[in-house]
């Protein structure tokens, strides 16, 4: 799976954000800026996007639990492409990009059998886990 863009549409700090992640591109992609610029709420959105918004969230600070919106556009291998926006609930959580309701398993071949946590520990590492090593 390849992640071609992140829609902060609301969350965290964040409203109507996109950050693109060019397709001619390919490795590690390293997001930096002072205290407090979002860094490590956009690195929560990504894996909210992909695994579901916690119950027990702290980014609905700027927008309220029930306005919480992030969208994605992911590539699989063979270069299929699909977006999608992910909702803050119990159910019905993954949306189309035109915000019909779709199974939570549609993200099931892009994750390629990654659990959450493993997500983090590979991919999302930020700065405390650094620290702990």
């Amino acid at each position: 799976m390849r992640i071609l863009e992140l829609y902060l549409k609301a969350y965290g700090p964040f409203t109507d954000v996109r950050i693109f992640f060019e397709e001619s591109l390919s490795g590690l992609y390293i997001i930096h800026g002072g205290n407090e610029a979002g860094k490590s709420s956009a690195l929560r959105a990504l894996t909210d996007f992909l695994y579901g918004i916690p119950e027990r969230t702290r980014d609905g600070f700027l927008h309220g639990n029930d306005e919480l919106r992030i969208g994605g556009r992911i590539c699989l291998r063979d270069g299929q492409e699909r977006s999608f926006i992910r909702r803050k609930g119990r159910k019905n959580t993954l949306l189309t990009a035109d915000g019909h309701p779709v199974e939570d398993d549609e993200l099931t071949p892009y994750l390629a059998g990654v659990s959450r946590d493993m997500f983090t520990t590979m991919f999302g590492i930020d700065h405390d886990e650094l620290v702990r090593g």
